[in-house]
């Protein structure tokens, strides 16, 4: 028996169906988040995929397969992901832009939320790889669409766990500033830690620097919302001083990441005193 409601069962293939029925089955229920991780990390395995060799096919394979419609349906039922996602989309209602953009907003959660909250806002999700299900969840809201690329300007931008997957984060992040309007609001929740495979080891040392890096890329530092952070857009941005606050900071990681504590701290602490001599 499936723990998903039959209206969406019925949306998915079968081979999605299949699959979320053996997990099902397998954890008698849902799979807690570190589950779910390690569930990934099989897919990862069994594809033959590379945190060091990048091989576009298999990553491909890799976020269209149906564990991540299984992430999608636990986030919905999880008690801290349904915290988040609500104290994020409370801020933004709190903001009232008109025109939003949920970067890798993939199985639409957050999305659906703000359609539901800004009725008068438009609402973007720019993902890759939607699955069906996705495309079928947000058809009943006329503000809320899937995205090929981004267009015009945003006031708002989103990208949650994001950048910790992609080959180049700051690349990713130069290209969609350029479509935020000026003193327009992106929120980010970064976890560029160890917990998952398709977290890619080369991006870790941005836990001391990402906020520097933003910085330079044209954002002042707003509050914290959940599991992110809001950032300000307030000038140009700088790619050559952000790519020298990134390669300096994964210069240091290396030592940095032998301290048995604090490690964040000083590598923020060592990241802000390089910034002075540039």
């Amino acid at each position: 028996m499936s723990l998903i409601s039959y209206k969406d069962f019925e949306h998915l293939t079968l081979a999605e169906k299949d699959y979320l029925n053996k997990i099902f089955k397998r954890f008698n229920g849902f799979p807690n988040l570190e589950q779910i991780w390690r569930l990934m990390d099989e897919v990862w395995t069994k594809l033959g995929c590379d945190q060091y060799k990048m091989d576009d096919k298999k990553i491909i394979l890799f976020y269209q397969h149906p564990v991540w419609i299984l992430n999608g349906f636990f986030i919905e039922q999880d008690s801290e992901s349904i915290y988040n996602i609500k104290e994020i989309a409370n801020f933004i209602q709190n903001q009232n832009p008109k025109r939003i953009i949920d970067f890798g907003g993939g199985f639409g959660n957050l999305a659906r939320l703000l359609g539901k909250s800004l009725p008068g806002s438009q609402i973007e999700i720019f993902d890759p790889y939607p699955s069906k299900i996705a495309i079928f969840l947000i058809s009943s809201l006329k503000n809320v669409k899937f995205v090929k690329e981004f267009s015009g300007l945003y006031d708002f931008m989103i990208a949650t766990d994001v950048f910790e997957h992609l080959d180049d984060p700051i690349n990713s992040a130069r290209n969609s500033i350029k479509y935020l309007r000026y003193e327009g609001q992106y929120l980010i929740a970064n976890c560029f830690e160890p917990v998952i495979l398709c977290h890619l080891p080369k991006l870790f040392h941005f836990n001391y620097s990402w906020n520097f890096v933003m910085q330079e890329l044209g954002f002042k530092l707003g509050k914290k919302v959940a599991h992110g952070r809001v950032f300000h857009k307030v000038k140009d941005f700088d790619e050559i001083k952000a790519r020298k606050i990134a390669k300096f900071s994964s210069t240091i990681y290396p030592i940095i990441n032998k301290i048995p504590r604090g490690k964040n701290k000083i590598g923020s602490f060592l990241t802000k005193i390089y910034l002075k001599f540039l």
